[in-house]
């Protein structure tokens, strides 16, 4: 079938690891067009699959959510073809993607989390990547009660394979460290920095916000330490911009202790900002807020891209009207997520 060769020569050309994640991305939506012209849901799905991967390191929430809505129809109507365990996995990421567009309202997300829970469970796995998911949500919410009460539910589930124990120690990090118990977040968080559990980037995740959370408990040895670490992790990953969400902190951690550092990881991050999913343009314009009140100098001189919106030819910025522009960017972003979550968490954690 001489369609099957023209997705063939597609699929050949995305595993050119010099491809970027939005040529790949490019190239796969051409290989499922013809998939879906020549009605092949099976080999279509397992394209969207891997779309939703790169889609996923371009921050494109919506778009991932779109996808994934396909694939759940297509598998509706060829159960006969396609396995829905197959689909399981990145039908968590949908519900992490879910939660960073604040169009998609509460109601919504406690369907999607509720389908996602009975199509789990029915293929054998645990609750534990459900509550997972839960924790995450009241995390960010910052209801902390909520979130612990869902992380012992979590806990109290197997460890299946639709868990990666590296990311779930990541959210209890997270967790311990926002409710300020460091050293009880520095002890757990053990198995991620001597890489005894593992993960593409939970690892450095870890180095990346314990350098800042160590800095602020005023344990400068351990923040030292992990930045070394981060540093050292972070080689040769100059253009994974979907690190923006973990960066932000470490550039806070920075402007403590290395403002000229701190300014080399923002002018690489500030441009990633502009084409990110709404959380992450949140999360970093928090960090840049609380950064910038660690710069004593009233205008610094920055190389940034004309898209920039305050872009100047100079190359000279003014402190303030930066700090200003990444509060009010995050403010906005908040007032949508708190709107649709029916709390003040977002505002809370930019005013921090």
């Amino acid at each position: 079938m001489k369609y099957t060769l023209e997705i063939q020569k597609r699929l050949l050309q995305v595993e050119n690891g010099n491809l970027s994640p939005h040529e790949k991305a490019l190239l796969l939506k051409e290989a499922i067009r013809i998939a879906d012209e020549n009605d092949d849901p099976q080999w279509a799905v397992e394209m969207r699959l891997d779309l939703i991967y790169e889609l996923n390191l371009l921050s494109q929430a919506e778009e991932e959510i779109a996808v994934f809505s396909r694939i759940l129809d297509d598998y509706e109507n060829n159960k006969d073809l396609i396995s829905e365990n197959d689909i399981l996995w990145k039908y968590k990421w949908i519900c992490g993607a879910a939660f960073d567009v604040p169009e998609v309202s509460q109601s919504q997300i406690d369907a999607i989390l509720e389908d996602f829970k009975i199509r789990t469970l029915r293929n054998g796995y645990s609750a534990r990547a459900y509550y997972h998911l839960l924790f995450l949500h009241y995390n960010r919410m910052r209801q902390y009660d909520l979130a612990k009460e869902y992380a012992d539910k979590m806990l109290s589930e197997k460890l299946d394979d639709m868990m990666c124990e590296a990311c779930e120690l990541n959210l209890l990090l997270d967790y311990y460290l926002e409710t300020g118990r460091f050293d009880e977040a520095y002890q757990r968080t053990q198995p991620l920095i001597n890489k005894q559990v593992t993960c593409y980037e939970a690892n450095l995740r870890a180095f990346l916000k314990l350098a800042y959370y160590a800095q602020k408990a005023g344990k400068p040895e351990i923040a030292s330490d992990m930045c070394a670490r981060a540093e050292e992790a972070l080689a040769g990953r100059e253009k994974d911009e979907y690190l923006l969400l973990y960066i932000g902190q470490f550039i806070i951690y920075n402007f403590m202790v290395n403002p000229q550092r701190g300014w080399e990881y923002a002018e690489r991050c500030i441009p990633w900002s502009l084409r990110t999913s709404k959380y992450k343009k949140y999360r970093f314009g928090c960090d840049m807020t609380e950064a910038l009140k660690y710069e004593s100098r009233p205008e610094v001189k920055l190389e940034l891209s004309e898209e920039f919106p305050l872009y100047n030819d100079s190359g000279i910025y003014n402190v303030e009207e930066l700090r200003t522009y990444f509060y009010n960017q995050a403010k906005e972003l908040a007032q949508q997520y708190d709107a649709r979550n029916g709390n003040k968490g977002h505002m809370e954690r930019l005013e921090y």
